[in-house]
Parts: C-alpha cells; sequence; structure tokens
C-alpha cells in the first residue's frame, strides 16, 4: 500500500462517480473514544524560553541593521547548521527543542518565529527528489513543503522589487528545485495531521492515525493524501466497505490520482474482482503523472510483492519521464535477476552506472553488477 505526505497534481484526471460525502468515509467505533490530538495553538506555541532566546537575538546589535525577514532567515540558518533532518512531523518547541524534524517541522517552526515579529508568512509545494520511507508494508513517500517569509508592507504588489523582502527558507540546496504552487493555511494545517497519521500507520498505531486523519479531512475535505491513507487503514483491518467508499470517494473529487489509483487496483484484486480491476489497470497503464518518483514509488512496491513485470512496467514509465534517473534502471536490473534474465539485469545495471552521480552509489551498483557477471544464467 501507498501513502505520501504532500504530492503535486498531475496532468490526467480520472473520475468515478461517487454519492458519499466526507462524513460517509468515517466509521469510528474500532478505534474507541478520540484520541487527544495537539491543537492548532499547541503546534505553534513555542515555550517562554524559546520565544525569549529568539527575540533577544532577533533584537540584537549584530541583526539591527537586517530586514525583519533577514532577521528571521538568519537565525534559522545558524540554528539549522546543527539540523538533524529525519522523517518525523513535530511542534514548533520540539523541533527547536530538539533540533531536528522535516520539512514540515521547519515550516512550522518558521510560522511559529514569524508570528512573534511583524513579517509575514506563506507556504509553497516545491518539487525535489522525495524521500522514501518503507515500514511495515507502507511505503511512505514525502514531497517538499517550504516557508515564504516577506514584509507585510510588500504582500499586495505585483512583484518583490527587493529580494530582502521575500526570502524562501528552506533546508534543501535550490538546485533543481523549483515551486509547484502556493498552499492555503487549511491545507497547511490538514498536512500536519496527515503527515502524523502517515508516520501512525506506519509504526501500525491504527487507533492515532484514524484520529489524525478524521482531523486532517475536518479541515480539509479533499485532502486526497488523507482520504488515500484511510483507504489504506480500512483495507488494513477488513473493513471492505469504508475502505472501497474511501479509494472511490478519493477518485471522484479529481485531484491527484496516482496512489488511489493503484491502491484501489490491489484492493479490487484481493477481492477478486478481476474485471473492475482491468478498468483501473488500464487506467493506470494510461495515467499521465509528470513525476517519476511517484511510478518508482509504485514499481518498488510491485516489486516487493514479487510482481516483477508489473514492477518493470511502472520502471518503464519512471524512465519516459526521466531517462536520465538511475533508480529505475537498478530497479529493473532486480526485477529481471528474480525473473531469470541475467542478460537483462547486467544491462540495466551497466545503465544506471551510467547515470549514479555519486561515488557510493556507483560502487553499489559496480558490486551488483559483478556479482550477476559472476552468477550467470542461461536467460
Amino acid at each position: 500500500m501507498l501513502c505520501v505526505l504532500t504530492a503535486c497534481a498531475p496532468s490526467s484526471r480520472f473520475t468515478l462517480k461517487s454519492n458519499y460525502t466526507t462524513q460517509d468515509l468515517f466509521f469510528d467505533k474500532p478505534f474507541g473514544t478520540p484520541l487527544p490530538l495537539p491543537t492548532l495553538e499547541e503546534i505553534f506555541e513555542l515555550t517562554p524560553t524559546q520565544k525569549q532566546e529568539f527575540l533577544s537575538t532577533y533584537n540584537s546589535a549584530a541583526y539591527r541593521n537586517l530586514s525583519d525577514s533577514q532577521r528571521i532567515f538568519k537565525y534559522l540558518k545558524n540554528k539549522l547548521e546543527y539540523f538533524n533532518f529525519h522523517s518525523e512531523t513535530l511542534m514548533a518547541s520540539d523541533a527547536l527543542a530538539l533540533n531536528s524534524g522535516n520539512c514540515m517541522s521547519l515550516a512550522i517552526l518558521t510560522k511559529s518565529l514569524a508570528q512573534l515579529t511583524h513579517v509575514g508568512i506563506s507556504f509553497e509545494l516545491a518539487r525535489t527528489p522525495p524521500v522514501f520511507q518503507r515500514e511495515g508494508g507502507i511505503n511512505l513517500s514525502s514531497q517538499h513543503i517550504r516557508s515564504v517569509v516577506y514584509s507585510k508592507n510588500a504582500k499586495m504588489t505585483k512583484q518583490f522589487i527587493n529580494p530582502n523582502q521575500k526570502i524562501k527558507i528552506d533546508y534543501f540546496s535550490t538546485l533543481g528545485t523549483r515551486s509547484l504552487r502556493g498552499v492555503t493555511k487549511n491545507e497547511f494545517h490538514s498536512m500536519f495531521y496527515s503527515n502524523r497519521a502517515a508516520e501512525a500507520l506506519i509504526k501500525s498505531n491504527k487507533t492515532l492515525a484514524y484520529w489524525n486523519l478524521k482531523e486532517a479531512l475536518r479541515l480539509k475535505a479533499d485532502n486526497v493524501i488523507a482520504i488515500n491513507m484511510l483507504g489504506v487503514l480500512y483495507d488494513q483491518i477488513n473493513l471492505d466497505n469504508y475502505a472501497e467508499r474511501s479509494f472511490r470517494y478519493g477518485l471522484s473529487i479529481g485531484k491527484e490520482q496516482l496512489e488511489l489509483l493503484n491502491n484501489y487496483h490491489h484492493f479490487l484484486l484481493q477481492a477478486n474482482r478481476i474485471e473492475e480491476a482491468k478498468i483501473i489497470e488500464q487506467e493506470l497503464n494510461n495515467y499521465n503523472d509528470p513525476d517519476p518518483f511517484k511510478w518508482i514509488d509504485i514499481a518498488d512496491s510491485e516489486l516487493k510483492k514479487q510482481n516483477y513485470h508489473k514492477a518493470i512496467n511502472f520502471y518503464e514509465k519512471a524512465i519516459e519521464k526521466a531517462d536520465y534517473l538511475h533508480q529505475p534502471y537498478a530497479g529493473i536490473a532486480k526485477a529481471n535477476y528474480f525473473l531469470g534474465r541475467n542478460k537483462q539485469a547486467i544491462k540495466a545495471i551497466k545503465t544506471a552506472i551510467e547515470h549514479a552521480h555519486t561515488q557510493h552509489t556507483t560502487s553499489i551498483y559496480e558490486a551488483k553488477f559483478n556479482y550477476l557477471k559472476s552468477h550467470k544464467n542461461p536467460q
């Protein structure tokens, strides 16, 4: 099963008719009484000590000649020097205290600091190679969100003439990173809870995942990522009726759908609804999502389930979108190896070596190449 924390919109749409509303997706009984979740105020609240430390630095002589936006940027830049980036979504006070968290944690922290100043803040999704995590049968694909701080006086202008008035807070290199779209306040808040739900799901904490998903959808009813995860959750506990409701409802609202299509396809196969599954499979084959990493993630999932031919098909779709990446060729090599097709595997791993960008990756692929060469089979 596939889950994503955030995602960009694809260039094609598939719509299923559905009469369900968001409220039709919820079935609380298996998950007991609602769990206490962090409120929005708690998410963005810093401790008194943290506030004092930030404001002392912000108003210090060393920051006096900087704009408000530059002060926040400089403060975070100094903090980020020792920041430990990992997948967990933290509240602002925890991110600052632990000096760690993911890009969502950094965006939350940035907003908390902005609230203590006269700086305005907005958020945007950016295209970068996703970070993948797989645990307990769940593939977690994380896309990238970053903050934009600016002078409130410049907010209504069409262009920011002075670059000091608009600064992007981002711990990834800007090389190859580009903005996709802005993120509304409700969407940003909803993303926090859907992130928390995904993290709970991979830890098999289904109750915590459910209540976070319900809160995410309360804040933004068309959060397709949360809807998809809800379907995955129901499928895991054999609530087939509610799983299908979630998948069909998500596919009815016409947003990003690749993970929904793939999960619904597997759901239909498990239910032995072969003809319906074929229709969804055809949609998957014709789907035109420009993000190669989405196809790689689905291919990895099929590879893990030993669906080697399907995996190769999805890796090839990734190559169609970005033939310069090394990951899909490595995946094709692995799938062909398990199919006993040694020659094809060697050819694919050689191409992966040619496309590798780091010595570490190249060394790994060269070791695989040498192994394949020494374990020849007749195919």
